[in-house]
């Protein structure tokens, strides 16, 4: 299982950055994923997260699921299975990430 390296420690182009977020959310999709990335702290850490439908909680309430801001595009919240919470980080403080088999 190699560590998919999203920064290479250089800047991304914007195209290339898209991209690789895009990939990022498919792989959430569809896999269990450990996302290696950044805090805002410069700590890093290791989250166990996923967006696949399989895995989500049960939706309670219509109205405790509409957002009432903008979603901020430079930052993706997924469910983190080891805490069973939402969380979110910034695709740009993403080091690397593996999907579980």
């Amino acid at each position: 299982m190699d560590l998919t390296n999203l920064q290479n420690g250089s800047i991304l182009q914007q195209d290339e950055a898209s991209w690789q977020n895009e990939y990022l959310k498919k792989a959430l999709f569809e896999n269990v994923v450990n996302v290696l990335f950044l805090k805002k702290d410069g700590t890093e850490r290791k989250m166990t997260c996923t967006l696949k439908p399989d895995f989500l909680p049960a939706q309670t309430d219509l109205e405790e699921a509409v957002q009432k801001k903008t979603p901020n595009p430079d930052v993706l919240a997924v469910w983190d299975l080891e805490n069973e919470g939402w969380r979110s980080f910034r695709y740009d403080s993403v080091i690397g990430f593996t999907t579980e088999s």
